[in-house]
């Protein structure tokens, strides 16, 4: 009884736009299996959890989901199941959206597929996806599917709200007032960085480099830490990401000197400060298409929950409470 309270809840709520939509944040977006049943079409298959429109889910296809969702994120299915309403609502969200666009006959087609997989895959050593997911006991075949669902997915409500309008500069210039912190930058400084173990070998370096040996070339060879990415140790910090020991010698050491050892928690320092720039805040022209990117998220998503609500009283969407709250509580007492 508590679950189907608290839907009736959620449903209330959101009509009265009291409430913003909770996405299920433990989904992770490629894996999550939306896993449809071949059974009946009719709701008397005392096995069937979710019903949308011809769409079925049963209590098998809802405990692989959760394992999975538990696997992929690395947390306890105990704590998927104490958000199994989350979940839930995700199921027939998506379900809903991929039942409208079959309606409105829209597709995926084979090469978005492919394009799609391959930009997933191409993180991966040549040959090493297939068995990545052998690994984590995922069949391929199924992985593709739930890419090509997700991906339509995408598509489908991109289509819902390609036709918003653009967001005006008033707007934007109400945003960045709004949110002036959220363009600082903070003071900076331009430093090579060699860092070791231990203070002998700390103090083994710095006689090195006083003896005429370039810090950035012992950054490369002997830092303990890969702050040599960007040419021999040479990496811009903010000021912000930096323990009070080291910050406070990064921004008060003349330009080009190279520093005595400084202790953090990290290990022993040993810094050369080549630029500073000062605390700033970036112009509103240098953010203006990353506000209008916030502002038009804003408006697809208000968009989007409008749709929800109406597709959801459009569609058929069943659920067997009962059901669920038997294998919720025997999934979070286990």
């Amino acid at each position: 009884m508590w679950l189907r309270r608290m839907f009736k809840i959620r449903i209330f709520l959101i009509k009265f736009g009291m409430v913003e939509y909770l996405r299920f944040v433990l989904v992770c977006l490629f894996f999550f299996p939306y896993l449809s049943s071949c059974v009946p079409e009719t709701f008397t298959d005392r096995n069937i959890v979710i019903k949308v429109e011809d769409r079925l889910f049963t209590s098998e296809d809802l405990e692989k989901m959760v394992n999975i969702v538990a696997f992929e994120n690395d947390v306890p299915k105990k704590t998927v199941w104490s958000s199994i309403n989350s979940l839930i609502d995700k199921v027939v969200d998506d379900s809903l959206v991929l039942q409208y666009g079959k309606d409105k006959g829209i597709t995926l087609s084979e090469t978005e597929l492919i394009n799609e997989v391959e930009d997933i895959a191409k993180d991966y050593p040549s040959g090493s996806f297939k068995e990545t997911l052998i690994a984590r006991c995922i069949d391929y075949d199924e992985w593709v599917e739930r890419v090509k669902e997700q991906k339509l997915i995408k598509k489908i409500i991109e289509k819902k709200t390609e036709t918003l309008s653009l967001i005006s500069h008033s707007l934007i210039a109400d945003y960045y007032k709004e949110h002036a912190m959220k363009f600082r930058q903070p003071a900076r400084a331009h430093v090579i960085q060699l860092v070791s173990k231990t203070s002998e070998d700390a103090k083994s370096l710095l006689e090195r480099i006083r003896g005429g040996e370039e810090l950035a070339d012992l950054a490369k060879q002997e830092s303990i830490y890969s702050t040599n990415l960007n040419g021999h140790g040479i990496k811009w910090i903010n000021k912000d990401a930096l323990p009070e020991p080291l910050s406070e010698v990064v921004f008060s050491i003349p330009i080009g000197e190279v520093s005595d050892i400084i202790e953090t928690v990290y290990g022993y320092h040993i810094i050369k400060v080549l630029e500073r720039k000062p605390e700033s805040h970036k112009g509103i022209l240098e953010v203006k298409e990353e506000i209008e990117k916030i502002l038009l998220e804003e408006k697809r998503e208000e968009v989007y929950q409008k749709w929800l609500e109406e597709l959801r009283e459009n569609y058929n969407v069943t659920i067997n409470y009962g059901l669920l709250e038997k294998i919720a509580l025997r999934n979070e007492n286990n």
